[in-house]
């Protein structure tokens, strides 16, 4: 049996479709979704009399209830080995009308592909098709104290383009990617049948994000200075045809000419460490008061709002972590963590432990810790002006390696915090009970429903936050090392083109 994201995995890489089918992997959310789009919709359509499918159909089930059914939820369909679900459909005079769901708040125009092949099944089953809606969150809806699904969800004829604008119709963009899509089959069939094809690293391995089977597939890491490694460059798959594995062999007139790729290059004929002196000695110029306080926030990512003044995709912050640095003094540690809605809590929390005046520093500010004090400003406008001047003194410590100011070849094109912490300053996470990001919402949403594990859970959550801004800390004080050292020579000089 295939189903059509056989056929996506397909046509991205014959080498995923063989493991997605063979050795498929859980998938683990970046968000939060307490509550199903079905259950959703079967409030906002009020929904009592209707057919529900379920994982492992027999599609004769849905066949049958067309004949006796007005609604049809999660209904399994099969044709020539091609199974489909369809969120929902609703008998109209002439035929059905169509409605996809999206747990998102701006479904794109690339969904329509498979919007197509959707309805391709369909009309092998001689099921007519006279409408297609998109189902989705509102992106404007603000919860006040009960969820109003009637405002939450948005039910459109369009799909969104990159902006964000509904400018063209479903069906219209459905129309345009009609193909045969039962063609795949005897394809899919036979490489599913045969051993696991071998395959080299190639554009689509990071094509949307980097495929989940990534390390699977190349478990060794490249060579320092590969230039599978390079940043930002749509030509390093094309050097790597070309015979040319190693960034300081490259063509520099090949590449887009940004400062991360200077700085690798640089690096790499430099023995494998970049350092723009002058420009780390600017930034380090700029206004770093005592005490400098380093922080860094844990949150939650909830698809559905679960609180008052929250939006679609809105985060609640449940810790914080804060080292505190003061001429004279021992460095010097405040934490939070809180439960449910802890939002005002964390904010009064917050407010009494962090120093009143004195440089923030935080590790990507701008996606991160800012943004998130930037919503609970919205939220709780009497706390504004003493949660904006917390952002007004953030400085991001991120800037000089994201500006390619500094640059070490063990990085292998990646700057997190846990990377640098690694390579400057022998910081491993790996020895923590949670030592990656996606694992404490998780570790908190388990805190909260398993006494048991409760305060083990507590534990190991707070020595996570800990950690990173301990590394802030140490990481501060090695780009101060380094823009204290004497220039080498030749470190800094122009690149020869």
């Amino acid at each position: 049996m295939m189903h059509l994201s056989d056929i996506r995995h397909y046509e991205r890489c014959a080498r995923l479709a063989w493991l997605c089918a063979h050795e498929p992997q859980p998938f683990v959310p970046f968000v939060y979704m307490q509550e199903s789009m079905s259950e959703l919709a079967k409030q906002y359509f009020h929904l009592e009399d209707y057919f529900e499918g379920n994982v492992g159909d027999d599609p004769a089930l849905a066949m049958a209830a067309l004949k006796t059914k007005d609604v049809l939820l999660n209904a399994r369909f099969t044709i020539h080995d091609l199974r489909i679900k369809i969120s929902m459909m609703k008998r109209s005079e002439e035929g059905w009308d169509i409605y996809f769901f999206y747990s998102s708040c701006y479904p794109k125009e690339s969904e329509a592909q498979k919007l197509a092949d959707t309805l391709q099944v369909l009309k092998a089953l001689n099921v007519l098709v006279k409408k297609v809606w998109i189902v989705h969150l509102n992106a404007a809806y603000v919860r006040s104290d009960e969820l109003d699904v009637q405002q939450l969800l948005l039910v459109t004829p369009y799909l969104y383009n990159r902006k964000n604008k509904a400018y063209h119709l479903a069906m219209d963009l459905i129309n345009e990617c009609q193909r045969d899509v039962f063609a795949f089959g005897d394809a899919i069939a036979s490489l599913l049948e045969a051993p696991c094809p071998v395959c080299k690293e190639h554009a689509a391995c990071m094509r949307g994000g980097k495929c989940r089977y990534y390390a699977h597939c190349f478990p060794a890491h490249h060579e320092d200075t590969s230039v599978l490694n390079f940043i930002q460059t749509a030509h390093k798959y094309e050097l790597m045809d070309q015979g040319v594995v190693d960034m300081r062999d490259i063509d520099v007139q090949l590449l887009e000419g940004t400062r991360q790729q200077y700085a690798q290059i640089m690096a790499a004929r430099n023995g494998g460490f970049y350092v723009d002196r002058f420009a780390l000695r600017n930034w380090l110029k700029q206004t770093f008061s005592d005490p400098i306080s380093y922080l860094d926030f844990e949150w939650e990512s909830y698809a559905i709002p679960p609180y008052k003044g929250m939006r679609p995709f809105d985060v609640l912050v449940f810790q914080y972590s804060l080292h505190i640095e003061e001429k004279g003094k021992e460095l010097r540690h405040e934490e939070y963590i809180g439960e449910g809605d802890c939002r005002i809590d964390f904010i009064e929390h917050l407010l009494a432990a962090i120093p009143k005046t004195g440089t923030i520093l935080v590790y990507n500010m701008e996606g991160a810790e800012k943004l998130r004090l930037i919503q609970l400003q919205a939220q709780f406008p009497q706390y504004k002006e003493q949660l904006n001047d917390l952002c007004e003194r953030m400085v991001d410590l991120a800037l000089p390696f994201v500006s390619g100011c500094i640059y070490d070849s063990r990085m292998r094109g990646y700057h997190s915090l846990k990377v640098l912490s690694k390579v400057f300053n022998d910081m491993d996470y790996q020895d923590l009970e949670i030592s990656q990001g996606l694992q404490a919402p998780q570790n908190w949403r388990r805190m909260q429903s398993d006494p048991d594990a409760k305060e083990s859970i507590r534990k190991a959550l707070l020595a996570y936050c800990a950690m990173d801004t301990y590394a802030e800390y140490a990481l501060f004080h090695k780009l101060m090392e380094l823009a204290a050292t004497k220039d080498e020579e030749g470190n800094g000089s122009q690149l020869q083109i």
